[in-house]
């Protein structure tokens, strides 16, 4: 006869502590809470989330295989500071790669995944008509992980995703400019006009255009 065994089930976490540690210190660079350059000194960030120095250090590299955080000699590490140089290399390579999935994505794609992605433009038009800017960047998010899945390329979300920490850092600026807000829904519901009409090469342009556009400003604010 076999014992009940049921007290030893293990109750598990979707999110781990390293994960939730992660996110917070990301969300914090990426809102701007920690500015560039700034230094980030582990003692101070364990007192402040009340975990071990090795969870703190642990997100600290991981955020430096992002892109967010640098580490200088003896000087610990800091927020990465972006310049001119950097933004242009990000959004040349953003509007290369983001081109090429509007334009998978219009070959791929099932109607499922275009429904999917018109009701998060839609849900994106909300957000900027009531102007909350952590919406906007949420909804944002969704559209360009939806779009990377129904582009059907693994490879092409998986050097996107490189990007995309600083991609957010810039984007979080770039979306608090003047006038930039309704430029911006523009461009998108281009692109997914593009996009219900499964044209290919106009969800290209569009995306390339797009992204143009907000390295403009981005290039502008480092000026």
């Amino acid at each position: 006869m076999i014992n009940d065994l049921s007290n030893l089930k293990v109750t598990r976490n979707t999110i781990t502590l390293r994960q939730i540690v992660l996110d917070k210190l990301r969300n914090a660079i990426i809102s701007a809470q920690f500015k560039p350059g700034q230094r980030l000194v582990e003692r101070e960030l364990c007192k402040a989330l009340d975990v071990s120095r090795t969870s703190v250090r642990e997100a600290l590299r991981h955020l430096e295989s992002e892109g967010l955080v640098q580490y200088a000699g003896q000087r610990g590490p800091s927020v990465t500071v972006l310049d001119a140089q950097d933004i242009k290399n990000i959004y040349e390579l953003r509007a290369a790669l983001e081109g090429l999935a509007g334009e998978l994505f219009c070959e791929r794609a099932s109607n499922d995944q275009i429904n999917s992605l018109q009701e998060t433009t839609d849900a994106l038009k909300k957000a900027f008509d009531h102007s909350r800017v952590s919406e906007i960047l949420a909804c944002t998010k969704d559209f360009y992980e939806q779009l990377l899945e129904g582009s059907g390329n693994d490879e092409l979300d998986t050097s996107l995703n490189r990007l995309l920490a600083r991609i957010m850092v810039l984007r979080a600026g770039t979306i608090s400019q003047h006038g930039r807000w309704q430029n911006s829904l523009k461009e998108m519901q281009a692109i997914m006009l593009a996009i219900s009409n499964r044209d290919g090469e106009a969800a290209r342009k569009a995306c390339v255009a797009h992204v143009k556009a907000a390295g403009a400003i981005a290039l502008g604010q480092i000026d």
